[in-house]
């Protein structure tokens, strides 16, 4: 993208294409932050039009760097619709909002630690072929499409 591109414009048709046009704070109910890094925060939220629970991974585009916070949401937007597969997290859209994208996520209720944590037991040999199967199955996906996982 062209330097001379301010951050958040829309007037590439292609970039406007990534992103859904409703406001999400209409859309989206019930936000509540389960977790936030140097990208910014991920919310538990519901749906209102169906009621579904999702995830919702709010990045800013503004401050210092906007134009470079504001590539990486597009690449990261594009990266995630190219993501077709049972064993990845499904992506639903993005929506933005006071100069901050909006990522809607499947929400997935737990974390492999989670799961390990609730089980109390060490995990039995085929349960962690089982888990390794499928993530290993979402790696080879992803090469297969010139994709890492990172």
């Amino acid at each position: 993208m062209p330097s001379s591109v301010r951050a958040g414009s829309l007037k590439d048709p292609e970039v406007a294409e990534l992103f859904f046009k409703e406001d999400p704070e209409k859309l989206f109910s019930d936000l509540r932050e389960i977790g936030h890094g140097s990208f910014g925060a991920v919310y538990f939220a519901r749906d209102v039009r169906s009621t579904e629970v999702v995830a919702i991974k709010k990045m800013s585009y503004s401050g210092k760097q906007s134009n470079e916070k504001w590539q990486d949401i597009i690449k990261e937007v594009k990266f995630l619709q190219r993501i077709q597969h049972p064993n990845s997290i499904e992506y639903k859209g993005c929506y933005l909002r006071e100069h901050t994208a909006w990522l809607v996520m499947e929400y997935c209720l737990g974390s492999a630690s989670d799961v390990l944590e609730v089980h109390k037991k060490p995990l039995q040999e085929m349960e962690i072929a089982a888990i390794t199967h499928g993530a290993l199955q979402g790696l080879a996906y992803l090469h297969s499409h010139n994709m890492i996982h990172r």
